[in-house]
């Protein structure tokens, strides 16, 4: 009854509650310990609110436990980064997470070339945050990173017109990463370096440490 005044502006949500059984449960079943229940979504989101962020030591013994590889997501310092080399990572990311996690965080791209330049030679770097077109894809490549990952762009896709409105996104950045190597004379990703790249002077100040 409380949600009446709501189903009543959004009937379709309804609908589909009443098709699937009811309201959703809101629990999180892949959390749940063998034999046990599934936790509630906010009982789970409050544990980790209260869990101390990982140490490097932690991470050492997650990589032991998972043979496959095996990436660190948020590097965003060169000391980091070789702190997930010494640990065994296979790759590393480097992300800001969207700036949730501290709002004045620099850009991603702005931390590549410093990573690239530590420790892109032992590792595989890829670059997550701000891939919006094609050229955002190159200028990544051209300054150390590996891949990028495109983060929010499929879900629009995915929200928009499901598995086509992703094939439609993957076929927008492809365009764009074609358009770009184009105009700046390449024939592929493989010959691109961070000379096609004109970067302020200013623009990974204090983040070659």
């Amino acid at each position: 009854m409380r949600l009446a005044p709501e189903g009543i502006l959004k009937p379709g949500y309804v609908r589909e509650w009443l098709f699937h059984g009811g309201l959703p449960d809101l629990t999180v079943p892949n959390m749940a310990a063998p034999g046990e229940p599934a936790p509630t979504f906010f009982g789970v989101y409050g544990e980790w609110m209260q869990t101390p962020p990982p140490t490097w030591d932690d991470i050492a013994w997650l990589r032991q436990q998972w043979g496959g590889p095996f990436m660190v997501k948020g590097v965003m310092r060169p000391d980091d980064a070789r702190h997930a080399v010494d640990v065994g990572a296979t790759a590393i990311s480097v992300s800001n997470h969207g700036g949730n996690n501290l709002d004045g965080t620099p850009a991603s791209i702005r931390a590549l070339p410093g990573i690239a330049d530590a420790v892109g030679g032992q590792i595989e770097v890829l670059l997550d945050g701000g891939i919006r077109r094609g050229s955002d894809v190159v200028k990544a490549l051209a300054l150390g990173a590996r891949a990028v990952m495109i983060g929010r762009a499929y879900l629009w896709g995915l929200a928009a017109n499901g598995s086509a409105g992703v094939k439609n996104v993957f076929d927008v950045l492809r365009g764009g990463i074609d358009s770009t190597l184009l105009a700046l004379g390449r024939s592929s990703v493989g010959e691109l370096s961070p000379d096609d790249i004109i970067v302020p002077a200013e623009f990974s100040r204090g983040l070659h440490k």
